[in-house]
């Protein structure tokens, strides 16, 4: 009978919530609707019912001061209250926590979004209908948040529901960094301090900070007259870098099984990657504040240029060393692993060398492809969020974006699987990961000016810079042949070594 009544008393106590928090919204819904039609009859425009109901969706004051707090409010109850022991071992690993925690989190989130999106349209009860902009959206200034998306969106529906889907985007964004954070520290007040500046960032990028700084704050991402405000424009790309970001920490987290030391192996074991995304991530924003007066695509291709015998510089030579040697680098690691690994175990359960190789070798091949495919993404956006710019036009290279897209995927993929095989054979020679780091090393001198002038090396030959000289497809041709021998002498090794 005491938990029935407690769980009774709890579920009463949550609709006296949502009942104020409905009430908040709807008064200052009221005050809002008084405003438009207040300087509706100043300046002797017509208005309508998406005027109300825009403005309530995307007014900053009631984001920043109401529903931020409330939501970093209910992310952190979600997450103190659902992570423990038990939850865990249940769950198996950190990434079904976080899967549950966001679950768990929109359960409880859900009636706020409800309560304000259902309260934004209830509000426009005595306002003309229609589904067109009003002369009042049109107009500029006058505190009319409304006046760039008039001018770039025909139907005003179409602004209500891409806000709808960037709240649940940004927002499930958002619990997710919190929830991963926790989960590697385990520390509730660094928890509440991280949501206390959170908090306070907010309120400071709103008042006191130029727009283009106020896009390193997630209240920004609440709404869309203020991503307009600070961009100019929303692009798609934009929201597809949202769900590539989510999607990326879903996968960067541990999925092991729950030990007791994971929060300090976890650490250990994911510190050469977080160094290498703050490496790649640094050099990209520097790239796009030296390069901020070329086009998107070009600066990506400054970045992501490489070198060659004939075009070198060393901000393109280290950025290069970065991008991909960082990431064979991690490859290397996983690499003395796999080889230390190996014993009669895995010979038994594969019985034989070349499908113990392709077990791992083929999700080798996924992770390069999907590596290509986000660094790609991650760049280009990270150019238009530092930048501001949609400028896609191509102006460096004396080529067309088809022969641009096939170098990078096609020459890219061929090329680091190149350096994964031959990694993987002084790896498997010597038995030493020092041997791989040697290896990088050599990679990294054979790609100064002057050595590889006639460009048969397969090392760099992704670089964009060969696009110059070169056909994409004659470094195909280059590359696949060195593959192919790579392979032929694994194939050797593996004829030489144990057989089953």
């Amino acid at each position: 009978m005491k938990s029935i009544f407690r769980k009774h008393h709890i579920e009463k106590s949550f609709s006296y919530i949502w009942l104020i928090i409905g009430i908040v919204i709807f008064f200052y819904g009221l005050f809002l609707k008084k405003n438009i039609v207040s300087s509706a009859q100043h300046l002797g425009l017509t208005f309508n019912n998406w005027d109300i109901t825009l403005r309530l969706m995307n007014d900053m004051y009631l984001i920043i001061y109401f529903i931020t707090p409330l939501t970093l409010f209910i992310s952190a109850k979600v997450i103190l209250e659902s992570f423990n022991q038990q939850i865990l071992i249940r769950l198996g690993s950190y990434k079904n926590w976080i899967y549950y925690s966001l679950f768990r989190f929109w359960t409880v989130f859900f009636p706020l979004l409800f309560v304000w999106v259902l309260l934004s349209v209830f509000i426009i009860i005595g306002f003309p209908q229609s589904w067109e902009w009003s002369s009042l959206s049109a107009i500029d200034g006058y505190g009319n948040p409304l006046f760039q998306l008039a001018e770039n969106f025909r139907f005003p529906l179409i602004v209500l529901l891409e806000q709808i889907l960037l709240i649940i985007l940004a927002i499930s964004f958002m619990h997710i960094v919190l929830s991963a954070i926790y989960a590697l520290t385990k520390k509730s007040m660094f928890l509440i301090v991280i949501n206390i500046s959170v908090f306070l960032g907010g309120i400071i990028s709103f008042k006191m900070l130029p727009p283009k700084l106020s896009a390193l704050f997630p209240s920004t991402y609440l709404s869309i007259a203020k991503i307009f405000n600070v961009y100019g424009s929303v692009n798609l790309l934009f929201i597809f870098f949202l769900i590539i970001v989510l999607a990326s920490i879903l996968m960067l987290i541990n999925t092991g099984k729950i030990k007791k030391n994971i929060n300090k192996d976890s650490i250990l074991r994911n510190l050469p990657l977080v160094i290498y995304l703050v490496l790649c991530l640094t050099g990209l924003i520097v790239t796009s504040y030296s390069y901020s007066n070329l086009s998107v695509w070009d600066i990506c291709l400054v970045f992501l240029g490489g070198v060659s015998a004939d075009n070198f510089s060393y901000v393109s030579f280290f950025s290069y060393s970065i991008v991909y040697f960082g990431f064979i680098y991690l490859i290397q690691l996983f690499f003395s692993k796999e080889i230390d690994q190996i014993g009669y175990y895995k010979i038994i359960r594969y019985r034989s060398l070349y499908k113990w190789f392709w077990s791992w070798m083929k999700v080798l091949i996924f992770k390069i492809i999907l590596f290509l495919s986000l660094l790609i993404v991650l760049t280009l956006v990270t150019v238009v969020i530092v930048t501001g710019k949609f400028n896609f036009q191509i102006t460096l290279i004396p080529t067309t974006l088809f022969e641009i897209l096939y170098h990078y995927f096609i020459n890219g993929f061929l090329q680091i699987s190149f350096y994964v095989l031959i990694l993987f054979i002084v790896t498997w020679v010597s038995k030493e990961s020092i041997h791989g780091v040697v290896l990088l090393s050599i990679f990294m001198v054979l790609m100064f000016p002057g050595i590889n002038f006639t460009g048969l090396i397969p090392v760099g030959l992704n670089s964009f810079v060969y696009l110059f000289n070169s056909s994409p497809f004659f470094l195909t041709n280059i590359l696949l042949i060195m593959n192919l021998l790579v392979c032929s002498i694994i194939y050797y090794l593996f004829k030489k070594s144990l057989k089953i």
